[in-house]
């Protein structure tokens, strides 16, 4: 018996030393030196593999775990990584976690140019808000309207009468009802008409001088000066339009004149419009002259230009003042002649 368990004790060595020396005469220590540390798996080999087993158990190979497995067949899962070969791998920041933290170029540009556009925005309503504040309001005492709504009536009841001739009325009184200051003389419309239309273009010009004179808040009166007047001595002629003058615009405090038939107007009476037209020294600022002119229907008939309309006005006054001396009448034409309205024939009647 003791043969045979020293026989024994033989083969059980035998075997423990063949499983350390696998197939291929590698050692399995130096399989695992390729993966692991050599000091660590060392620690982990345990003690006990070289002391004998019991009879009639089979020993597994002894391999520290951690290693690739010796046989293409062994199933991953079996492979436990070791805590220390673990590495630590930071963690990818969540959704939330960017929105707390700086947000991303495109983002910041973004809000740079929100808060630009804001800012100018902001800038822009201020200047609007002193401007509307510091400049002269056109319509702060509704004269502007109230001239618009009269127009516009009159615009709609004679049709026949082109819409630049209501533009020329506006545009001529438009700055001295807003005071700008920049208008420095009065406003001078001239009506020019054949003799064939006299009494509408009479009771027109009348119509246009309510109108403003409304606007002027006059309650529709105005002063007249009419050309059976001023059949008298020059002289008296001048008298009588000077007085006329101070009574409606100093006295009553009108700011509407109408002055008619200014061809049938003797040169020396009409000297008097040289003072009271001058857009730079005119006697009365605050004032509007409504005159009338009358010519040949031949020289105002057919369709005509606006662009023609100042030249006929100025033909019309120069065979009437034929006798002034020719710089005085130049003078005296170019005061009158800046705001030309040519009144055409309409089927409306007009009753002033």
């Amino acid at each position: 018996l003791e043969a045979m368990s020293e026989d024994d004790d033989l083969v059980r060595s035998g075997i423990h030393d063949r499983d350390k020396i696998p197939t291929g005469g590698f050692n399995t220590e130096k399989v695992s030196d390729e993966s692991g540390d050599e000091l660590d798996r060392a620690q982990h080999i345990s003690s006990d593999t070289a002391s004998i087993e019991p009879p009639g158990q089979e020993l597994p190979a002894c391999r520290p775990s951690g290693t690739k497995p010796a046989y293409p067949g062994q199933r991953r899962e079996d492979i436990k990584k070791r805590p220390y070969e673990r590495k630590s791998i930071p963690r990818s920041p969540s959704p939330a976690q960017l929105k707390k933290e700086a947000p991303p170029q495109r983002q910041q540009t973004y809000y740079i140019f929100s808060a630009a556009a804001f800012v100018c925005g902001l800038i822009l309503l201020v200047q609007y808000l002193f401007n509307e504040t510091s400049a002269p309001v056109p319509l702060a005492d509704g004269r502007l309207l109230t001239l618009r709504e009269h127009l516009r009536s009159l615009k709609d009841t004679y049709t026949a009468q082109p819409e630049y001739s209501w533009q020329i009325i506006r545009s001529s009184v438009v700055d001295m009802l807003n005071d700008t200051g920049l208008y420095a003389g009065p406003a001078v419309i001239t009506f020019l008409a054949s003799v064939k239309n006299e009494r509408f273009a009479t009771c027109l010009s009348k119509k246009v001088a309510t109108a403003l004179s409304y606007t002027f808040d006059d309650g529709g009166d105005y002063g007249t000066i009419d050309a059976d007047e001023l059949l008298v001595s020059e002289d008296v002629a001048r008298h009588i339009i000077d007085n006329r003058c101070k009574e409606v615009v100093e006295k009553r405090q009108r700011h509407v004149m109408v002055a008619s038939h200014l061809e049938q107007w003797n040169p020396d009476a009409a000297m008097m419009l040289h003072p009271l037209c001058d857009q730079e020294n005119a006697r009365y600022k605050n004032v509007t002259y409504i005159l009338t002119v009358f010519t040949k229907h031949e020289d105002v008939s057919g369709k005509r230009e606006r662009t023609e309309y100042d030249r006929l006005a100025e033909t019309a006054l120069n065979n009437a003042w034929e006798s002034m001396d020719s710089n005085q009448r130049f003078a005296i034409i170019s005061r009158v002649t800046g705001n030309v309205v040519l009144v055409h024939e309409d089927p409306e009647s007009c009753f002033a």
